[in-house]
């Protein structure tokens, strides 16, 4: 069976495309946030150089803190997870995204204790770019969400600056991956 690395790295191997049809566990069930998030980390760094290896650029996002926010939250007026983009990645962001570019989307994740944690693939076929986005969802807040997602038939990944301003929103066309079994 081997490690969840060896498994996932199979798995990468095995399978051509993702889509968020196919949803892949990357880490196994992690209790401290902390290890969960080490781990995320790791596997969105391993993802990341598999596709440089395919000749594409690739901004990798540990976001800065990431929610569940649904429209009723007065944050945003859509559901989904809302991710802070930190520094520099920041900027790169906003050069690079436009919005409907980024038409395919490729979505990892697990549970450990109360997390979701989240790792979403965002690829630019046009251009041969990749941005990752890694977050820590806390689990009590998904159950809004995924009801408004499912109802919606859509779910959206918002991302901001860590002074608030919006520089993203990415529609999903099919919620079901981002939300655990």
């Amino acid at each position: 069976m081997g490690t969840p690395r060896q498994q996932l790295l199979s798995l990468l191997v095995d399978h051509t495309l993702f889509t968020t049809d196919t949803v892949l566990p990357f880490v196994s069930d992690t209790p401290k946030a902390t290890d969960g998030w080490s781990r995320l980390l790791d596997e969105m760094e391993t993802i990341a150089s598999t596709i440089e290896t395919e000749g594409w650029e690739t901004l990798t996002v540990p976001a800065g803190s990431a929610a569940a926010v649904t429209a009723t939250g007065g944050y945003t007026d859509r559901h989904g997870f809302t991710y802070v983009i930190p520094g520099d990645a920041a900027e790169t962001f906003r050069d690079w995204f436009e919005p409907d570019r980024f038409g395919r989307t490729e979505v990892y994740r697990a549970t450990g204790g109360s997390h979701l944690f989240v790792l979403t693939v965002l690829r630019d076929q046009g251009s041969e770019r990749a941005i990752l986005i890694a977050g820590v969802i806390d689990r009590t807040e998904l159950e809004a969400v995924e009801r408004a997602a499912r109802e919606a038939d859509v779910m959206y990944s918002h991302l901001c600056s860590v002074d608030a301003t919006h520089l993203g929103t990415i529609q999903h066309d099919d919620p079901a991956p981002f939300f655990p079994d």
